[in-house]
């Protein structure tokens, strides 16, 4: 089985290679998704009406750079060896990797966006994460009855005329022992997820799509597909009142059944047919809004000319 998934990714990844045309197509991401279920009037302004600003952020630098790395290592430490894993040197890696990634969004944003301090703070608290995940490998990655089946893993799924959900899958492992797959998620957090956050399903809704997706894209058995958050953490306490808020690592395993996929695939067809057309393109009318605390916290649209249901404080 193994093989054939392997078999089934190489053929994705050639589908999936950019020099290929889908501009007849329309495909749509899981932060489209996110966004929409959160507030369509926020997702039309964005991406029917063109209006979101491009503004880069030490944090998607960030989060960029150490999967990147983490995807490094793991294939060395799967389809190389373990010594050679452990040989491997994190501080250089992640500091060409977050240069190059700045470097690359300052050009298209057009100056800077965070200072020398910033960098190198989040620098360190990148090398102290996989230092530490290296060091507690075995509580995370064991390598006795895994196999690495791929990182990121495209996922292109029909789910309407025209209408393709794309997406990545940071990392799948074979369990041969169980027979079941295993998709991580790695998530950069400064502190980690709150128990708000493990309850927010639009959040949530992410792995519970690549989940059913990738069983139903690689033929799989859902059923023998796991899903995981992998959280890592830029700041921990000195002196933490429980073990667990000194780990640089959280795992968060949401409920994954046939219920919760359900809702989640509910949730995304809503969207579609709410917002697009037979020929796959936006349809552009009315949305609806969803002022609340947490939905226009982070939203560039409130208060302004666009907006003016925004909750702004």
């Amino acid at each position: 089985m193994a093989k054939k998934i392997l078999k089934q990714v190489s053929l994705i990844k050639d589908f999936c290679k950019p020099d290929i045309d889908y501009s007849f197509q329309k495909s749509i991401s899981y932060s489209q998704t996110l966004s929409y279920n959160t507030c369509p009037h926020q997702w039309a302004l964005k991406y029917v009406k063109g209006l979101q600003e491009y503004k880069p952020s030490i944090h998607t630098v960030f989060g960029t750079a150490v999967h990147e790395v983490m995807q490094e290592w793991l294939t060395q430490l799967y389809e190389g060896t373990v010594k050679k894993s452990n040989e491997m040197d994190f501080k250089q890696m992640l500091q060409e990797k977050i240069f190059k990634i700045y470097a690359e969004e300052k050009e298209k944003y057009g100056k800077h966006f965070s200072t020398s301090e910033e960098l190198s703070e989040f620098f360190e608290d990148g090398v102290e994460i996989l230092e530490y995940v290296r060091k507690k490998r075995s509580n995370y990655f064991g390598t006795k009855y895994y196999k690495l089946v791929g990182v990121e893993i495209p996922l292109v799924h029909k789910i309407a005329d025209n209408v393709f959900f794309k997406g990545y899958i940071d990392i799948v492992l074979y369990d041969e022992q169980d027979d079941k797959y295993i998709i991580f998620d790695i998530k950069t957090s400064t502190s980690g997820w709150s128990a708000y956050a493990k309850k927010d399903d639009k959040k949530l809704a992410q792995l519970l799509l690549y989940k059913e997706f990738l069983s139903r894209q690689f033929n799989i058995d859902v059923e023998k597909v796991d899903v995981k958050y992998f959280i890592v953490k830029r700041k921990v306490p000195d002196n933490p009142e429980f073990p667990a808020m000194g780990r640089r690592v959280q795992e968060f395993i949401p409920p994954s059944g046939k219920i919760k996929r359900g809702q989640a695939t509910t949730a995304l067809s809503k969207f579609i047919d709410d917002a697009f057309d037979k020929q796959g393109q936006y349809i552009d009318k009315e949305y609806d809004k969803k002022p609340s605390k947490s939905n226009c916290m982070f939203c560039e649209f409130k208060g302004t000319q666009h907006c003016h249901a925004g909750v702004l404080e």
